[in-house]
């Protein structure tokens, strides 16, 4: 286990896909990659995060796997369903709005 605050290691090829994702050219395996840097390497989501006698250690190592969880968060189907619920309340919730937004202006109106 190495330092919660050490950079994670990379190589060339890292950076290139990374480079390539960027401008929007990345390959699938250049996106593949680039993905299993950030959670493994970079956010380091499956270490232990937990620091013997460092509580500052374990807070910085739980902050770089809560940003793994979130990418990793993203690729699953329950969060899409999720973001497709809340787009669909909160789209009626801005009807419903409107339309007692008109009904009180057809009330001041009489």
């Amino acid at each position: 286990m190495s330092d919660a605050h050490a950079p994670a290691a990379y190589t060339e090829e890292t950076v290139n896909a990374f480079m390539a994702l960027q401008a929007g050219k990345a390959s699938e395996g250049q996106q593949k990659a680039c993905l299993d840097w950030v959670i493994n390497q970079a956010a380091r989501l499956y270490d232990m995060s937990y620091r013997a006698d460092d509580t500052h250690a374990t807070a910085f190592a739980e902050g770089r796997r809560f940003v793994g969880n979130q990418v990793v968060k993203m690729m699953r189907i329950e969060t899409l369903k999720a973001a497709k619920a809340a787009k669909a309340a909160a789209s009626e919730g801005t009807a419903r709005h409107r339309r007692r937004g008109a009904a009180e202006a057809r009330g001041k109106n009489d």
